[in-house]
């Protein structure tokens, strides 16, 4: 085991597979604006980030599995885990975009099978083990179930065509984990806002995976506005299309307006409590909500009577790509600083 890469292995985050959902849903975004040459860029970053995350927490497995099962059996770690199956799903639908269904497909189906066993792992360690205080655990990573379940319906719905004697399935079973994801979400959130505003918070608390308070919301506005302009609906979604229609605009409602509110907390946690803006693994999960929100813009906007939301999108993009670069070059320099600290006490001990 290589010095200095074994603590970085040791201490990996549940949540980084983040990483995979920031950058594809940047990817996503470039293209739906047309910029595909960038797209194709960040679509390659994605797959590296992909294939080199599964390999560290593989590689975990086997050398720290007791650093695993603490992560798994921790309530306020464990959600981070849903972050594989999110990031599986929006590189299958960045696939589907490029035509290339066969492996969205595939994906598609690791994604499934893996929030499965994820989901009643949690809700069976959750009911029959954890004996901590709700207000000590939960934090913004536990909407990741949400997202994981509206990641699902986005693909799902995207790959509809592409298995035309599944048809009538696949957007069934996207219309159930668009419904799913919603109700996980307002069953936490309502949790998450009772531990805001009655008990003490610290800027340490009030960590980055809180944007998914929006980012939940996003890609739930992606996926319904998927199925309301589906093409080819079935006879069910066109009897459920007007309540998915005005539910996901009122979701998109509720999603926006936890933008002012979250710069705001960023405000106060950087400026006013002046805490020392530093890398941390968290960060992606606030770049991805930035571009899932562009994504969905994007998408609703295409609904009859709500070309005006197009106005945000190309602001929104912006914002996602800088505050991405800014992210993925914090990331590069902490692991380049930590690399040569780690050689250069390497070094110091060999010589002693």
């Amino acid at each position: 085991m290589a010095y200095g890469w074994g603590d970085s292995i040791r201490n990996l985050a549940t949540g980084y597979f983040a990483s995979v959902m920031a950058t594809g849903i940047v990817s996503i975004a470039l293209f739906l604006k047309g910029v595909r040459e960038l797209s194709a860029i960040w679509f390659a970053i994605a797959i590296a980030l992909y294939v080199l995350m599964i390999g560290a927490h593989l590689l975990r497995l086997v050398w720290f599995p007791r650093e695993v099962w603490r992560d798994l059996t921790s309530a306020n770690k464990v959600f981070g885990y849903f972050t594989f199956i999110a990031g599986t799903d929006v590189l299958g639908t960045r696939f589907t975009l490029s035509g290339i269904y066969s492996v969205a497909m595939g994906l598609g189906i690791a994604a499934l099978v893996s929030w499965l066993v994820l989901t009643y792992f949690i809700l069976t360690f959750l009911l029959f083990y954890n004996t901590q205080p709700v207000e000590k655990v939960i934090n913004g990573s536990w909407l990741v179930i949400t997202v994981s379940c509206e990641s699902l319906a986005a693909l799902g719905s995207a790959l509809a065509d592409y298995l035309p004697h599944q048809h009538t399935g696949l957007l069934f079973v996207a219309y159930a984990f668009w419904s799913l994801g919603i109700i996980l979400y307002l069953i936490f959130i309502a949790l998450i806002m009772h531990r805001f505003f009655f008990y003490p918070m610290t800027a340490s608390d009030l960590s980055p995976p809180y944007w998914i308070n929006m980012g939940a919301m996003a890609i739930t506005t992606l996926a319904g506005s998927r199925l309301v302009l589906y093409p080819h609906a079935t006879t069910f979604l066109l009897s459920v299309r007007p309540f998915v229609q005005g539910f996901t605009i009122m979701l998109w409602v509720w999603g926006t307006w936890w933008i002012p509110f979250l710069v705001l907390i960023g405000i106060w946690k950087y400026f006013v409590y002046k805490e020392r803006f530093a890398y941390e693994p968290n960060l992606w999960s606030m770049v991805f909500p930035l571009g899932m929100y562009t994504a969905a813009c994007e998408t609703m906007s295409s609904i009859n009577g709500l070309h005006f939301v197009h106005i945000l999108v190309s602001g929104e993009l912006w914002t996602a790509v800088t505050a991405w670069t800014v992210v993925a070059i914090s990331f590069l320099v902490q692991l380049f600083g930590k690399n040569r600290a780690a050689a250069a006490a390497q070094h110091l001990h060999k010589a002693g």
